[in-house]
């Protein structure tokens, strides 16, 4: 006999409309339909342009890696939402929840639609200052040099190897690894960290089409975050529960933390104070927010109990690496390898 179930007046038979992914499905619905065209059509580029030819080059770079970072940022996450996210919502230890995956579908639209708002204003705003995007990461190609050359190119590659392993094995620690670094460290600390960074420089950089989108895109990644805490929250509830299967999925979360957060803090220097900071972002006001982010997400919302001591020596090693960086060096470094890439692929590797 099928189970019907109501909310507000609604009813069901195979859905449960009184579920909490039911309902993140009808959030998304509502509110992550935005039209990044129209966005476009209703903004227009104009003003963005003109604001960035007033910009000085030291400014043009620290916008152009912040946004650049996102740019490969929401390109991987759309890539392992369409590959892999849908296969592990649908994992046995979600107990087969058709709204989940019902919500996923939304999720990954929003993700594309991202990637989509930031390829095309970064060509039409900022020129092309991107010469690699030719090369893409999809196709074995490479990411933009300045993901590369610090802690996010390590992120991403993390990302998509957890969650293509969560994805074959179906087993509850792997699935809480991929969902932490996907949900946690890049849509959590990396991406609301990033909001906050564009939140900053928009007090001397106004471009309006850009905080415009960022806004969409905020709200978005508010419903992914939910997503991410309810959906460990289950695994951590089984896991405390006692049951065999869902032993150590704590431990993977932690775990998953202390390997990424120096990578966060490495990519949170180099489009601050690497580049002597001239929109005034500050990367101490950063570190500082991403130490709430982390006590917010891990510590209240998943009530686990991370060592902040352990955090912040790792952030300290990472940061004295970095001082020791050149990381305009290291670009030119990434930017010469992918010219011999190119010039490759262009010959047909004669």
């Amino acid at each position: 006999m099928s189970q019907v179930t109501t909310t507000d007046g609604f009813r069901a038979e195979r859905i449960d409309t009184a579920s909490k992914w039911y309902d993140l499905f009808q959030k998304g619905v509502e509110l992550g339909t935005w039209n990044v065209e129209k966005l476009f059509d209703e903004v227009g580029f104009e003003e963005d342009r003109e604001i960035w030819r007033s910009l000085e080059p030291v400014e043009q770079k620290q916008i152009r890696y912040l946004v650049s970072g996102f740019l490969d940022g929401e390109f991987a996450v759309g890539e392992d939402a369409s590959h892999h996210l849908q296969r592990i919502v649908g994992a046995p230890c979600f107990d087969d929840s058709e709204e989940m995956e019902m919500y996923m579908s939304i999720f990954t639209l929003t993700e594309h639609k991202h990637t989509q708002f930031l390829d095309v204003y970064m060509h039409e705003v900022m020129g092309d200052q991107d010469v690699f995007a030719d090369l893409n990461p999809k196709r074995g190609g490479a990411r933009i040099p300045i993901v590369q050359a610090t802690g996010l190119g390590e992120i991403f590659d993390r990302q998509g190897q957890l969650t293509a392993r969560a994805a074959h094995s179906q087993d509850p620690v792997d699935i809480a690894k991929a969902l932490t670094v996907y949900h946690m460290i890049v849509e959590g600390l990396l991406a609301r960290g990033g909001f906050y960074a564009i939140n900053k420089l928009s007090q001397n950089a106004p471009l309006p089409l850009l905080n415009h989108g960022f806004k969409f895109i905020s709200t978005d990644e508010g419903r992914h975050m939910t997503h991410g805490v309810e959906a460990l929250g289950e695994l951590l509830a089984k896991e405390r529960a006692g049951e065999p299967e869902f032993q150590g999925v704590g431990r993977a979360i932690e775990d998953v933390l202390y390997e990424n957060v120096a990578s966060v803090a490495d990519f949170g220097y180099m489009f601050t104070d690497a580049v002597g900071d001239p929109l005034e972002i500050s990367f101490d006001d950063l570190l500082m927010r991403v130490g709430h982010l982390i006590d917010g997400q891990f510590n209240e919302a998943l009530a686990l109990d991370i060592d902040h001591r352990k955090i912040i020596g790792l952030v300290a090693d990472r940061h004295q690496e970095c001082l020791e960086k050149d990381i305009d060096e290291e670009v030119r470094e990434y930017q010469e390898i992918y010219q011999r890439k190119r010039g490759v692929a262009a010959d047909g590797g004669r």
